[in-house]
């Protein structure tokens, strides 16, 4: 199923979904159906359904190290066991995942970063699997020049703190706070800090964790399917894009 249009469609159905159950019809979410907040835990999703960060991002950079993996992780930050600490996951079907999919303990497909190098997709998702992206890009809040490339990229936690300039032409101070962007995780940094359980927002500990934090373009789920090819918005912005799919110009 086509992602970013499931997120579209089924939302509009979620939101009838009042309307139908009144007249006895079961609503066809499909899988993943859309958009949700893990942190919301219960409440997320549907029933039937329950809400699965696609965030792999883990302790000081390093590939996560969910159960069973044969290579060396690191504590994965908002997924598996942590998933309740992440803000962007898409609804799943409860045990619609089968076991040779999954290792994570709660039936959760395995979230991987659509940027890492192709050895390790392949080394977190398994060697014929592909890593699909879950959501685009906001093209207006997510993006900014690299003033060291000279191009636009997506934001990312290792920006707070430093100003860059907007598609638009205005200058922004990264600061992660709510609002300030549109795709990112855990904005304000509360997740980051439950983590690491270090209340001080400045601390070493919490830095190198809010270095972690990203926006839609590294988030995705391991699929045994083709992906749904979502490019990426801020590169577009660029003379010379690098595309990673052929058709979008």
């Amino acid at each position: 199923m086509n992602l970013v249009k499931s997120v579209v469609i089924h939302a509009v159905i979620f939101g009838a979904g009042a309307l139908l159950a009144s007249a006895c019809f079961k609503v066809e979410y499909g899988n993943p159906a859309f958009k949700c907040n893990p942190s919301k835990q219960g409440s997320a999703c549907p029933s039937e359904y329950q809400c699965c960060s696609d965030d792999p991002a883990s302790q000081g950079g390093g590939l996560p190290g969910y159960p069973g993996a044969t290579y060396s992780g690191t504590t994965p930050i908002f997924s598996d066991n942590n998933n309740v600490l992440s803000q962007t996951g898409m609804c799943i079907g409860s045990g619609t995942i089968p076991p040779e999919a999954t290792t994570l303990t709660n039936g959760c497909p395995i979230p991987c970063n659509p940027t890492w190098m192709p050895e390790e997709i392949a080394t977190v998702c398994g060697p014929t699997a592909n890593c699909c992206q879950t959501q685009p890009l906001n093209v207006d809040l997510d993006c900014v020049l690299d003033p060291g490339t000279g191009r636009f990229r997506a934001v990312q936690g290792s920006d707070i703190g430093q100003t860059y300039t907007r598609p638009d032409g205005t200058p922004v101070t990264i600061n992660w706070a709510n609002g300030s962007h549109d795709t990112i995780q855990d904005p304000d940094g509360n997740g980051c800090r439950i983590f690491t359980a270090d209340p001080d927002p400045s601390s070493a500990t919490n830095l190198e964790c809010y270095d972690q934090l990203s926006a839609a373009n590294q988030r995705g789920f391991c699929d045994s399917r083709a992906c749904n090819c979502i490019e990426d918005a801020c590169e577009l912005l660029n003379a010379d894009p690098v595309l990673k799919c052929p058709a979008t110009l």
